[in-house]
This record gives structure tokens, C-alpha cells and sequence, in this order.
């Protein structure tokens, strides 16, 4: 007969797995874990562990589950695992833990280590995988990884109490918020430097038409995209649809900081001054090339050479009427080929810089922006006097049509200029006096409107003594618009004693000329 000592020895590297896992069954269920066992080459692990539902309510009631794959050791050092059950335990959105028991040669337990796959463990497994796919090897099932459990695991003794403290302090409190870390770290870990690069081979027809794509003035229409994706510093072409639907795209260059652009119109004109980003191209020639970025317009400049360039739908973009009144004076100034353009750095790293805009504008309507500069101007003034503050935005479109604004203008700012009145004299029982008489109407734009009266001094015509016309006008008021136009007559009346009231219901407007002034006539 043989004692125990001669049927103890070690044991193989089968069995002994088959006893660690025999072990970790026997260690849940005294922990009250329940570990149900997975088919390992299907699932990348050896057990489901869940722990009972803890008291609260019954619809916030949430198991801890995490995956484990079991490993039981004799040796010190590494333990291996196959790289196909390790991607498949890493990928799983619950927790996945690598549980190994290192043990006698005749596979009595010693000490528990449990690997996380979660932070440092995770990022090695992803950067294994990483390096067979770019090695083309997608047989993963015959590869391997290992980790140093001393370095990578947590140690904790083979106990019930200790296993069930280990998995539960990995799970966490949370099992939602575990879920969404694990799911951050699988799509970022290892992009810290690394990302999607593409190269893009595109079509550049003129020097000028790489200076427009460099400053983001037009987009890139690439002909050829071919995209890696570097991750953990290794490259494997890229197959995600992100480029799938991009038919061009446009280049964002850096800032250099702003700048103040005046454009100036003569000496005892008010300038135009807006706030702008200055821009450097790369330069891919001797030229320096430089941007100047407003919301309205763009300020290219080649050596000595500058073009300006309004942005965007220029005739109905809206703007605040300050800015609008603003970006018209300095396209007038520019029209006229006498303007001058005036850059000075807000960091003072250049003196300011003087450019004669001779070359003038081109585009639609040009030859009517001084006319249309010129309404904006006075139907800002016409607020100001009014005392209302314009909050309306406005287009270059709605200033045309403005025929009553423009009068009232011409009325209340320029005493008259470019506006005449005529009348029978039978409709005014006149004797050939002179009389007195007050204009009164409402003006406005874009929503927003005035009301005013103006005193008119008619007299007979020169060359017709049967009609009166108007000699001068004197502004009485500009008011906020009134409600009723009658009523604001009768205040008139009582007012000034006028018994003329020129009502614009009785005003026909007659070959009117063109911006900004119209000819007025009364039959």
C-alpha cells in the first residue's frame, strides 16, 4: 500500500486549469457569487458572474455582472492568454476581469491576483491588436498575449470573503457609469497623439487660386482621399465612412491676431473703421501673402498688391443698421477709385500700413452704393433725431423703395434740396402772398419708422403766376410714428395755427428722380 505522500505530485498544466476553475466555482458560490460557465471559444471567457440585487427600488434594481476568464499558475512571471479570448473579454461593455490562481506544483492554492481589463491592462490588449492587424494577422486565435500578473493583477487571498471583495471593488458602485468609461477607454485609448490622417490629392490651378484655398476664400474638391488610422503610433488603412459623403472642404489658417481697418474717403470725411482678423498664408513662393478677415468683407495683399472682396450675399445679408450704414461708407469711398485703406496692428508689431484703392469696385449695383450709403446715413441720423434706437436688422435690399425715408431726408437734413411743390392756385385761394404751410407724414424701414412735419413757405412761380411752389422749408419735428396721421394733424394745427396742412394723402409724386432725392409735385 501506498501513502498520501506518494499519490501527491504535480500535476499537468490541463488539469491543473481545470482545478483552478473548479476552485473559482466553489469559491463564488460560498461568496454567494453565482458563476455560470460560457463556452470560452465562443465568448472569450470561462465564467458570467453575478452578484444578488441589492434592496431598493424595483425599477432601479441593477445586477453586478462582469465576464472572467480563469488562469491558474505553478510558476512565477507571465501568464499567457489567447489574443482572440482576450479581445473578445476586453470588447464586452461589462466588466471583464482575468482571475489567476497561483498555486503549488500540486495545485494547492497560494495566492488570487485579479487583472482589471480596464485602464493600463486594456490599453496593452488594445495595443496588441493593434500591431497583428497591422501585420495582417487576423488569426488571432493563434496568437497570444501575457501579462505579468504581479504587475497587472491585485492580489487577494483564495478566500470567499476576498474573491467577492475583489470583483465587486473592480465592478464599482455603478454598473452605467462603468459601462460608459469601459466604452470612452475602448475608443480612445492609444489616440492620444494618433487619430485619422488622410492624403488628399486635390487640383491647384494658379498661384492665386492656392492662395484663396490656403486662406479658406475657397474649398478643396479632392480628386484622391486615402486615410490610415494611427493608433498607439501604428497605421492600418482606414474603414470608417467618414470621408464617404465629402465632396470638398475648406481650410481654417491661423490667426495672427486683429487689426483696425479704416477707409477713408477725403480729408473732412467721417472714415469707415472696423475691427478685422489678420491672417498669414504659408508661403509657397518669395510673396508674402496676408488676409484681413471681417464678417462683411475680405482684404487680400500680395507684396503691394491688395484686392477687396465682399462675403456672403451682398445685397441681402442682414446687419444691425450701424454696421450697415458703416460697410456702405466704405464701399462708397471704394467706388469712387479716391479711397484709401488704412491697416494699423493692435499689437503695434507693424507701422500702420497705407494702400490707395484706385483700382475702384466691381459687382452689382456699384454705381448706386454712394446713393444707397447716403440713405442709410440719414435714416440712421432720422432715428437718432426721432429718439428711437434701431434694433432691426437690415439688407442693402431693404433700402430700395424708400422713396418716403428719402423725401423725409431731403426735408428734414438738406432743407428742401431736390424737393419742390407745386400747387393751382385756385386750390389754395391765394391773393399772390406768400403762404405758410406745414408738410406732415410718417417714413420708415425694415419695421421701423418716424413720423415729422416740416414748415413749407409757398410762393407764386415765376414763370407761371397761376401755380405756387415751394420757396424753403424749416424742420418743426421728428418724433416717434405717430398711430393715426388725422390726429396728428389736429395736434399740428393747434400748435403752429397753420391753415394750410399739406396731408401726403394729397401728395403725387411725379417723375421722381433717381437716389436719393425725388421731384414732387401736387395738381
Amino acid at each position: 500500500m501506498r501513502g498520501d505522500d506518494d499519490i501527491r505530485g504535480a500535476i499537468g498544466s490541463d488539469d491543473l486549469g481545470k482545478a483552478g476553475e473548479a476552485f473559482f466555482e466553489l469559491l463564488c458560490a460560498r461568496a454567494g457569487l453565482t458563476a455560470n460557465r460560457s463556452d470560452r471559444d465562443r465568448m472569450g471567457w470561462d465564467f458570467t458572474v453575478e452578484s444578488p440585487v441589492e434592496s431598493g427600488p424595483l425599477d432601479k434594481r441593477l445586477k453586478t455582472i462582469c465576464h472572467v476568464q480563469v488562469k491558474t499558475t505553478a510558476k512565477l512571471g507571465n501568464v499567457p492568454l489567447t489574443l482572440s479570448s482576450a479581445g473578445l473579454l476586453a470588447m464586452a461593455p461589462s466588466p471583464a476581469m482575468v482571475v489567476i490562481f497561483r498555486t503549488t506544483a500540486d495545485g494547492a492554492p497560494l495566492r488570487g491576483y485579479l487583472i482589471h481589463l480596464l485602464g493600463q491592462p486594456l490599453a496593452k490588449l488594445l495595443h496588441r491588436l493593434r500591431r497583428a492587424e497591422a501585420l495582417g494577422r487576423h488569426d488571432t486565435n493563434k496568437l497570444s498575449i501575457t501579462f505579468d500578473y504581479k504587475k497587472f493583477g491585485m492580489p487577494f487571498d483564495p478566500t470567499p470573503e476576498a474573491l467577492r471583495a475583489a470583483l465587486l471593488q473592480a465592478c464599482g458602485p455603478d454598473p452605467v457609469v462603468y459601462t460608459e468609461e469601459k466604452s470612452r477607454q475602448l475608443e480612445n485609448l492609444g489616440y492620444d497623439e494618433g487619430g485619422v490622417f488622410a492624403d488628399v490629392g486635390v487640383r491647384i490651378e494658379s498661384a492665386e487660386h492656392l492662395t484663396r484655398v490656403l486662406f479658406g476664400l475657397e474649398p478643396l474638391r479632392p480628386e484622391r482621399i486615402e486615410a490610415v488610422d494611427v493608433r498607439f503610433g501604428i497605421s492600418v488603412p482606414y474603414t470608417g465612412d467618414m470621408f464617404d459623403a465629402v465632396e470638398e472642404f475648406t481650410l481654417s489658417p491661423p490667426t495672427a491676431g486683429f487689426c483696425q481697418i479704416s477707409v477713408t474717403g477725403g480729408a473732412m470725411l467721417p472714415a469707415a473703421t472696423f475691427r478685422a482678423e489678420l491672417l498669414f498664408a504659408p508661403s509657397f513662393d518669395s510673396n508674402l501673402r496676408m488676409l484681413i478677415k471681417h464678417p462683411d468683407f475680405t482684404l487680400m495683399f500680395c507684396e503691394k498688391e491688395a484686392s477687396f472682396e465682399s462675403t456672403g450675399t451682398f445685397s441681402i445679408a442682414a446687419r444691425p443698421l450701424a454696421d450697415l450704414v458703416i460697410f456702405l461708407r466704405a464701399l462708397s469711398y471704394l467706388s469712387t477709385g479716391k479711397g484709401e485703406i488704412v491697416i494699423s496692428d493692435e499689437g503695434g508689431r507693424f507701422p500702420p500700413i497705407r494702400l490707395p484703392a484706385r483700382a475702384g469696385l466691381t459687382g452689382p449695383d456699384i454705381g448706386d452704393v454712394p446713393a444707397l450709403a447716403q440713405i442709410s446715413a440719414d435714416w440712421q441720423q432720422l432715428l437718432e433725431l426721432a429718439g428711437v434706437k434701431s434694433m432691426a436688422l437690415l439688407s442693402i435690399d431693404d433700402l430700395w423703395g424708400t422713396r418716403a425715408v428719402q423725401l423725409a431726408s431731403d426735408l428734414l437734413l438738406r432743407s428742401g434740396g431736390g424737393v419742390r411743390l407745386e400747387f393751382d392756385s385756385a386750390s389754395l385761394a391765394a391773393d399772390g402772398s406768400p403762404i405758410f404751410a406745414v408738410l406732415f407724414n410718417s417714413a420708415g424701414i425694415a419695421g421701423e419708422s418716424v413720423s415729422y412735419a416740416v414748415e413749407v413757405v409757398l410762393g407764386q412761380c415765376v414763370d407761371d403766376p397761376e401755380k405756387y411752389e415751394s420757396k424753403s422749408f424749416r424742420p418743426i419735428e421728428v418724433i416717434q410714428a405717430v398711430s393715426d396721421l388725422d390726429e396728428y394733424m389736429e395736434d399740428l394745427v393747434a400748435r403752429t395755427g397753420s391753415k394750410y396742412m399739406i396731408h401726403p394723402d394729397n401728395i403725387i409724386h411725379e417723375n421722381p428722380r433717381k437716389l436719393p432725392s425725388s421731384e414732387i409735385g401736387q395738381s
